[in-house]
């Protein structure tokens, strides 16, 4: 049986071989998902090739936490566990205390939640070994909690910058990646934790700022309080105070009485002048009492100033507020060793986890949200054996199920966080995401969005603005369980429809669910050759004389970051089409949140003018041409044709196996475009589970309803096409 150490009774010993980084876990939240947490920060180590443990801070007792811990720390030999009696005792003192039994050479100091994605560690690391640096502070940019939240934290930010000249813009993130020589060496008590970077900084200790990705926030939105503000004040001037005059203290409290002594004797001096050079009379004159209550308050702050002088006179032998960088020496160095615990012994390397009752956590508004744990027994039976459970993954899980998107052959790129993400940041709501596990391995993952549409009504769609989506399961059980939870909140919604833009339809009699299937669309994938040279031979006689006459013509396919030039063009062939384009904001999200596997191109005449422009994606070893235009008149022939062979000999030269022209309307002139350029028609497998009122949609540009409306939209002002096209786009995901 494992122990729960308390603070007092925790042995130190000295390790011998250490991991190379300790993660301090605040808890306070008494249903925080401590195997979320843990397993997070696991894959995120395990990622970059680093060692580490986890030391786990209970500041306050409760009794389902400690019984979750122990059984942790009893199966894994990286956890440690401390509880502080009486609770309440804040970050300052929970991590001091942590910091006596971590046995790593960095710390790293994190919330009962998983604020800030995992992942950057990593980066964190890699900057404060490359530059030598003592601590890195995180800077959540972009955040995602409430507007009145950012503007008074940035208000809060502001004054600090202003007045303790530490060039940091978030001090309330306490997930901070530092040297262990810091938390020893920088005395912090009370809230001074949020300012360990200033305290830091003013030590002598090298500080630095880095971006991290925002997930998650919780705590109150809005206005705090009277009290709240006032102690943040406090703490404002407090350690303004402590950076910037515990050395000089006269000249802090010698500045304000010089202040005030003057007002006293600007306001006092003038009629004690008159009195003795005037003979006027002083008694009701009450502004000369006011001068010398000031007068005396000035005099009572220098004396404080004086006394603060000659304590740090008589103590400076005792005080050290600088750090030694490096000592020279002709002599042999010293050994540093550093007192830790050196922990219980654990065999077992099996995962704790939580598999009975529900677990509320935030969502990423801050508000209260259905992140629940929920046990659903293995079916009889089952080949694979194990437990299935079901559950909403919190938002630092982003990279386990991306990595698990990537293995599993229904995984598409639109099921990835960083798709999901621009969606939500373009609706404006938060996803519906579950998972399933099996012996604490994800095996399902589906992600979906309530719409509230001004022509479809209100629906449930996997993938919004995507062209695959749907369920990703192991097996027809584990498809089953994602479908059964995602219908039964698709009906308490009173939505007409959950849509599932399956790649590959599932098999309705192992489900054991009738859905609806949607033959309307195709799509179009083919395997690339080895050659680039290769790629022109395989298109297609036709199409092969229209990419040479192109070439004869000098146009050439170049890398672009010009997203306005591609929003244009994209924008002017949407409207030929009669159909709204994307926003500009939404192309922007898919290049922050993709990164290197954004691709954007453009075809250029030899003149320099582009006349064409694609976006793509890439996935695995797979590239998605996915949004393209190319001018009403590019005075060139075979633009196209030339564009897409351009852009899979490109996609050969960088190692990518597959082309995947994306998916086509049956029997539509896109569909027929890519059979010419010589791929084969793939059948999509569209499925919906309708409502008792509910009907497929048809709310398509094939609709004959719908072709007034496109003439219309095709004959509208451009800057009009421009400024509502977005928020059309938006109405039809």
């Amino acid at each position: 049986m494992s122990q729960v150490l308390d603070v007092a009774e925790a042995p130190t010993q000295e390790p011998k071989d250490g991991p190379e980084i300790s993660i301090l876990i605040y808890v306070s939240d008494p249903d925080a998902q401590i195997h979320v947490l843990l397993r997070s920060y696991s894959h995120a180590l395990a990622e970059i090739g680093r060692t580490g443990e986890y030391v786990f801070i209970l500041d306050g007792q409760s009794p389902a936490m400690v019984e979750r811990l122990e059984r942790l720390q009893a199966e894994r030999d990286d956890v440690r566990v401390l509880t502080l009696q009486g609770g309440g005792h804040g970050e300052s003192i929970a991590f001091r205390a942590a910091l006596e039994h971590a046995r790593g050479k960095l710390i790293l100091t994190a919330w009962d939640y998983l604020q800030i994605d995992p992942k950057s560690i990593g980066p964190m690391i890699e900057k404060l070994e490359q530059e030598e640096l003592d601590l890195i502070s995180p800077w959540r940019h972009p955040r995602i909690d409430a507007k009145l939240n950012q503007w008074q934290s940035m208000l809060f930010n502001w004054s600090l910058r202003l007045l303790s000249k530490v060039g940091l813009h978030d001090l309330n993130c306490c997930f901070r990646l530092m040297r262990r020589e810091v938390l020893e060496e920088v005395a912090l008590y009370g809230d001074l934790f949020r300012f360990l970077p200033i305290m830091a900084a003013r030590r002598g200790f090298q500080v630095r700022e880095v971006q991290v990705v925002h997930r998650e926030e919780r705590g109150k939105t809005g206005f705090f309080g009277v009290g709240v503000y006032f102690r943040r004040l406090l703490d404002i001037l407090a350690v303004t105070f402590l950076t910037r005059f515990t050395r000089k203290p006269l000249r802090f409290f010698g500045i304000i009485g010089m202040i005030l002594v003057t007002i006293g004797l600007a306001v006092a001096l003038p009629p004690v002048i008159s009195r003795i050079f005037v003979q006027s009379s002083i008694q009701d004159r009450p502004i000369v009492l006011l001068g010398v209550v000031l007068i005396s308050f000035g005099l009572q702050f220098i004396g404080f100033g004086l006394v603060g002088e000659i304590i740090i006179f008589t103590q400076s032998r005792e005080l050290k507020d600088y750090k030694i960088d490096r000592i020279l020496t002709s002599g042999p160095p010293g050994a540093a060793v550093i007192a830790t615990d050196a922990g219980t012994d654990a065999s077992s390397d099996a995962l704790g986890r939580e598999t009975s009752g529900g677990t509320e956590v935030g969502r990423r508004d801050g508000s209260a949200g259905p992140h629940r744990v929920e046990v659903l027994p293995a079916l009889s039976g089952e080949a694979s054996g194990g437990e299935l459970s079901l559950r909403r993954p919190s938002p630092g899980e982003d990279a386990m199920i991306d990595d698990f998107l990537r293995d599993c052959e229904r995984g598409t790129v639109y099921h990835t966080s960083a798709w999901r993400r621009m969606v939500e940041s373009e609706l404006k709501t938060d996803a519906d995401c579950l998972i399933v596990e099996r012996d604490d391995r994800i095996v399902g993952y589906l992600p979906w969005f309530p719409i509230k549409s001004m022509f479809l009504g209100k629906v449930s769609i996997s993938m919004p603005f995507a062209v695959y989506g749907g369920i990703v399961a192991e097996g027809a059980d584990v498809a089953r369980r994602l479908l059964d939870v995602a219908i039964e909140r698709t009906r308490e919604r009173g939505h007409s429809y959950l849509e599932l833009r399956h790649y590959a339809p599932y098999d309705c009699a192992e489900l054991g669910i009738e859905l609806e299937p949607n033959d309307r669309y195709v799509t179009f994938v083919r395997e690339l050759p080895d050659d680039p040279e290769a790629c022109l031979t395989a298109i297609p006689r036709k199409a092969r004389a229209e990419v040479r006459k192109a070439i004869q013509a000098g146009l050439e396919l170049v890398p672009s970051d010009d997203l306005g030039r591609f929003h244009r063009l994209f924008t002017e062939n949407k409207q030929g089409l009669g159909s709204p384009t994307v926003p500009r904001s939404m192309l922007e999200r898919l290049r922050t949140n993709f990164g290197k596997d954004f691709v954007l191109h453009e075809v250029r005449t030899g003149s320099g003018r582009a006349v064409a422009a694609v976006l793509s994606l890439r996935f695995r070893d797979q590239i998605l041409p996915y949004y393209s235009g190319v001018l009403d008149d590019p005075g060139v022939p075979g633009v196209n044709n030339f564009m897409y062979w351009s852009l899979m000999a490109w996609a050969v030269e960088n190692g990518i196996r597959s082309f995947d022209f994306g998916r086509s309307r049956k029997d539509s002139g896109p569909a027929s475009f890519k059979k010419n350029m010589g791929f084969e028609q793939i059948q999509l497998g569209y499925q919906y589970w309708l409502s008792p009122t509910g009907k497929l949609p048809d709310f398509t540009p094939d609709n004959p309803k719908l072709s007034g409306y496109k003439r219309v939209w095709q004959k509208l002002p451009r800057p009009v096409v421009r400024g509502l096209g977005g928020r059309l786009f938006r109405q039809l995901p």
